[in-house]
């Protein structure tokens, strides 16, 4: 995230890449991030106008990258992504384990934590059921690893550069 509020507006559009991410809890800042559209314009004496924020994802092209490994949190983030047309998804179908707990200390000074809230998409679909389909089906295969090849990221460019034109 840092790069893309450090010299982001020189930036011209955001792949964001959400492949193996196995979760947390930040879907809801990052996706306020992502819709933010410029307001204003600002400029230091004599300088380049830049748009205010200095990075607003919402006006350039996005693309979200994820595949079978994309679980939990960054489920969240690839249907909210999907739900608010923040841009393509590009890769495999996420995994289905979306696992958001609630725990509880116990008088012994131990904690524990059981599974205990469901995500739903707004027309009321189980993410843990149903996962996040892309919007373009691209598959990594083991050959592609041992060849150092990442034919989701090259479609992702591939969509960017057509957006970009």
């Amino acid at each position: 995230m840092e790069d893309m509020v450090d010299d982001a507006y020189k930036k011209d559009a955001l792949i964001l890449d959400l492949r193996y991410n196995t979760g947390g809890n930040v879907h809801d800042a990052v996706l306020r991030f992502l819709s933010q559209r410029p307001y204003l314009q600002w400029q230091y004496r004599d300088g380049k106008k830049s748009p205010q924020p200095n990075f607003a994802p919402a006006a350039k092209p996005r693309i979200l990258l994820v595949n079978e490994q994309t679980l939990s949190d960054g489920e969240m983030t690839a249907q909210g992504f999907k739900e608010l047309k923040l841009g393509k998804i590009i890769g495999t179908e996420t995994y289905r384990w979306i696992i958001f707990t609630s725990g509880k200390g116990l008088v012994d000074g131990s904690f524990y934590r059981i599974p205990a809230w469901g995500c739903f998409t707004l027309d009321g679909k189980d993410i843990e059921k149903n996962g996040v389909a892309p919007d373009i089906n691209v598959k990594n295969t083991f050959l592609d690893r041992l060849e150092n090849k990442d034919p989701q990221l090259d479609r992702a460019i591939k969509e960017i550069m057509k957006e970009l034109k």
